[in-house]
């Protein structure tokens, strides 16, 4: 069974309403979704030590999770990694796509997709890169038999938003709650099963 779980950092719920992403709103009527909530922490370092539990690449390997792309340094951790800012959107998704195919027979894959985010600082068009990463996340579902995609806060080209967006193959822990970011890694986890 293939899982992947991939986060693309700064995607909220307002660039749906804004840029019409077309695989996403059909995955949002038809899929288990919620709220990641993020309330102090917009720093992608904080926040991925938080997600990850201080854990490194090689105890989450042990335990069925591939590391891939992930923003706690630069070149980012994890196999493989890339120059936040070097590389492009696109490049940063192909990437992705290899990834899974590479990795997810045997593993679940974690992989951030950090471009999005870092696009947006510099006012690149959000609704082109939104497409893109549209496009990217069907292929992803079309290769996976269980995912999760989320991010653990929004951005909306100025300031930080305290919620990100979660779609998964798998409910969320309590469906009257918002997911917080220490429960990602044990959704993570749970797509091995």
């Amino acid at each position: 069974m293939k899982a992947a779980a991939v986060s693309i950092n700064g995607l909220s719920y307002s660039s749906f309403a804004d840029c019409s992403p077309k695989f996403l709103f059909n995955l949002f009527s038809s899929t288990y979704r919620g709220v990641v909530e993020n309330r102090d922490f917009s720093e992608p370092f904080n926040v991925w030590k938080i997600i990850l539990k201080n854990a490194s690449f090689e105890q989450l390997l042990s335990r069925g999770i591939h590391l891939s792309n992930i923003p706690l340094s630069n070149p980012t951790y994890g196999r493989p990694s890339t120059d936040m800012f070097k590389i492009n959107l696109k490049e940063e998704l192909e990437l992705l796509l290899d990834t899974i195919n590479d990795y997810s027979d045997k593993y679940v894959v974690l992989f951030s997709v950090n471009t999005y985010e870092r696009d947006l600082k510099n006012k690149k068009n959000a609704c082109e890169e939104l497409s893109l990463i549209d496009d990217y996340l069907k292929a992803v579902f079309e290769t996976v038999d269980s995912y999760v995609f989320f991010s653990p806060y929004g951005f909306n080209g100025t300031s930080y938003e305290p919620y990100g967006i979660y779609l998964s193959s798998l409910p969320r822990p309590s469906e009257e709650e918002t997911i917080k970011l220490d429960q990602i890694l044990d959704i993570v986890l749970s797509l091995k099963t």
